[in-house]
């Protein structure tokens, strides 16, 4: 009845890791659901994206209904073209001197559970960029949605939003408290008529320009662009940590990068800062699977599918596969600094690509660079226990209860 699910949600890196050795770069994962492996199986799936295929990320069950969910792809790929502004340089300027005192505040001495001071880290964070001084109560409500649809997302089974369940109530409850917060900000903004100003990305959505959008489509906008800023840059960040507590060799040469760089550098300052990140992002991908829904009847390297069929691909077997990439199951942050190695074509979306592309990757760079940066610089940090590092693939890839110390490093006189 429920084909590989049990023993898919039992360990799904290992059950996909298996099913890949066994069947090859396309296998079937249960009478509805196809798993691609090869770069240009995974290309072709993200760049028809829209067209052939649909990103439908709800938590929850329901009947698959191709063409809303085709509205709705539109509806975003028409607020996204005002929101790829938010991302020019004044903007993000302005925000990147903010995002220190945030990075200050919320990342202090003593021992810290990273996920979750990571996660407090980047909701302030994404809440100033997004809303900057309208930001208050943002954050916290938003950490609420976010852990209200942890649960839902670590099953495989979805619930419908009528079945009488605690976490079922729970999302819907998040869910509705972030909207209506929204909402009121939206539309208190756009009273002020303030929007000239832009020093954040709501500004940039209410300006003036060739389609004006309306609250509706900005309110869904935020949400969705906070939701996947929150999630993903505290997990990359968490493996950052872990990256950093177990290479000190790489330790050292960042600290000595940041050193000759200023309180807030631009990303120019800091090439193998740069690199690192990027090269974690190889590794620990935090969005590992990604699955798209077929739109209509079509075809993918030769495999019939039918409107409202899935398609998968792990993103992390894509970033680790030994055919694209030498040592791949190590971290080398210098292969992102000599071009002639440069990564095989279609190999390296941490940020996905076509038409669904993160808007926020120039962003979510910018600030996991400059935190790695104020981190390295500022705090010395150390494991608190050396047991074995466990991956946790139930929902975002990130690290089972890493723990650390931190310490403030003491200001040099003169510095």
């Amino acid at each position: 009845m429920f084909g590989n699910t049990e023993e898919y949600d039992q360990d799904r890196n290992g059950f996909l890791e298996r099913c890949h050795r066994e069947y090859g770069d396309v296998f079937s994962f249960d009478a509805r659901t196809i798993v691609v492996s090869s770069p240009d199986q995974v290309h072709a799936l993200l760049t028809r994206t829209n067209r052939d295929f649909l990103a439908e990320n709800s938590p929850l069950a329901g009947s698959v209904d191709t063409e809303r969910m085709a509205a709705d792809a539109e509806l975003w790929t028409t607020t996204r073209r005002a929101g790829w502004q938010g991302l020019h340089r004044r903007v993000a300027q302005a925000h990147a001197e903010r995002l220190r005192e945030i990075f200050l505040k919320t990342v202090g001495d003593g021992e810290i559970e990273v996920l979750a001071t990571m996660a407090d880290f980047f909701g302030r964070a994404t809440a100033d960029f997004c809303l900057s001084a309208d930001a208050a109560g943002v954050p916290e409500t938003l950490a609420e949605n976010v852990a209200a649809i942890d649960p839902l997302s670590r099953d495989s089974l979805q619930l419908p939003p009528w079945w009488p369940s605690r976490k079922v109530r729970r999302f819907a409850r998040s869910r509705k408290r972030l909207l209506a917060l929204m909402t009121d900000i939206v539309r208190r903004r756009r009273s002020a008529g303030d929007s000239a100003a832009a020093q954040d990305l709501l500004g940039v959505l209410l300006a003036p320009g060739d389609q004006q959008l309306s609250d509706l489509q900005i309110e869904r906008f935020l949400r969705g662009i906070m939701l996947a800023a929150l999630g993903v840059p505290a997990a990359a960040l968490t493996w950052i940590v872990y990256e950093l507590s177990t290479r000190p060799d790489v330790l050292a040469r960042l600290e000595a990068e940041a050193a000759s760089a200023g309180e807030v550098p631009v990303m120019g300052d800091l090439p193998y800062t740069e690199a690192f990140v990027k090269e974690v992002l190889r590794l620990w991908p935090p969005t590992w699977l990604i699955g798209r829904t077929v739109r209509h009847g079509t075809e993918l390297d030769g495999w019939p599918l039918k409107a409202g069929d899935q398609v998968l691909f792990s993103l992390y077997r894509l970033h680790r596969d030994p055919r694209w990439w030498s040592d791949p199951d190590r971290l080398v942050p210098e292969r992102w600094l000599e071009p002639h190695v440069a990564p095989v074509r279609h190999t390296y979306l941490p940020f996905g690509a076509g038409p669904r592309v993160c808007v926020g990757t120039q962003l979510g760079m910018m600030q996991l660079t400059l935190a790695t940066a104020w981190l390295v610089s500022g705090m010395s940090l150390a494991r608190t226990r050396e047991t074995e590092m466990v991956p946790d693939f139930s929902g975002l890839l990130v690290p089972r209860d890493l723990r650390v110390r931190l310490a403030r490093k003491a200001v040099r006189q003169g510095a």
